[in-house]
């Protein structure tokens, strides 16, 4: 699974979607993580934060406000703010796990979030 983390500072998840400097993309699954790149992004083109989600299931970010929801649910990209401040390594270790057996209650209702959106296109 694709994933963005939204980040200022390279470590933590600590970045509001709408004025995220910076997402790290990772591919995610039940053996680990793998990075796959860094996305700078330029301040006030909202265009360029979606199009380096292209493909990703999740971003983790502290914060998306209404505007940014309904663009990422165009995309099937599902927020998730549980980890707002806390490290990158800490998010993706949690999700690698909870794709190896009893998913957390986050990652169920992302999961179902998803296969809504996909549904009703």
């Amino acid at each position: 699974m694709k994933v963005a983390i939204a980040t200022q500072d390279l470590a933590r998840v600590d970045a509001h979607l709408g004025w995220v400097r910076h997402l790290m993309l990772y591919e995610v699954d039940e053996e680990g993580y793998r990075y796959l790149g860094l996305e700078t992004l330029a301040d006030g083109d909202p265009s360029l934060r979606l199009r380096a989600m292209a493909g990703c299931r999740l971003v983790f970010a502290a914060d998306v406000d209404a505007d940014g929801e309904f663009q990422l649910a165009r995309l099937q990209v599902i927020p998730i703010r549980k980890f707002a401040g806390e490290p990158v390594a800490l998010a993706l270790e949690a999700l690698r796990d909870g794709m190896r057996g009893h998913a957390p209650l986050w990652l169920r209702q992302a999961e179902q979030k998803y296969r809504r959106e996909s549904i009703n296109g």
